[in-house]
């Protein structure tokens, strides 16, 4: 009999990133990214913003920086997804800036877990709200998202160059 969702999402390890899972980190963004997001941002947007967001140089800042915080989750003993968290300029706010599983992953409770991970970590380093923005027409992450407590905080366009925009919704979660 195959495992109940809860009791798979649950038996899933994560572990902090650290700069060595750059090239892992890397390469689930490009596969996930390309399964997910046709339809939602064009494909030139998608390349765009990953060449833009998982430059080694960018992840190897963030990662040794430790100011963002990234976090891999595995399920059926090879690597599924990851997240990252870290301080906005408000205090004792944090963002979500990351969250992505492979297709594969979804549905089996793994996003609630990594969200619950930045959570936990956020408020270790003294944070008392989590945010993240998401893209309005990114129905099935919404959804997800406001299962797991987020609410609207409020809607932005970001012009993020290179002729394209990210229209989004900002979300917020009391921790």
């Amino acid at each position: 009999m195959p495992a109940q969702p809860e009791l798979a999402a649950s038996a899933a390890p994560i572990r902090r990133a650290g700069v060595d899972d750059i090239p892992l980190i890397r390469s689930l963004a490009h596969e996930i990214w390309h399964a997910h997001y046709p339809g939602i941002i064009t494909v030139a947007q998608i390349d765009y913003m990953l060449g833009r967001g998982y430059a080694p140089d960018v992840l190897q800042a963030e990662i040794a920086g430790g100011k963002t915080e990234y976090y891999l989750i595995d399920a059926d003993g090879a690597p599924a997804g990851f997240a990252s968290v870290g301080p906005t300029d408000r205090p004792g706010e944090f963002k979500l800036h990351k969250l992505y599983l492979r297709l594969a992953a979804h549905g089996r409770g793994l996003g609630s877990r990594l969200i619950a991970c930045a959570a936990d970590a956020a408020r270790a380093r003294g944070a008392h709200t989590l945010i993240l923005t998401v893209s309005k027409r990114n129905t099935k992450a919404l959804a997800s998202y406001r299962r797991n407590g987020f609410t609207l905080r409020c809607t932005a366009v970001f012009d993020i160059g290179g002729g394209h925009v990210m229209d989004d919704f900002v979300l917020e979660k009391p921790l």
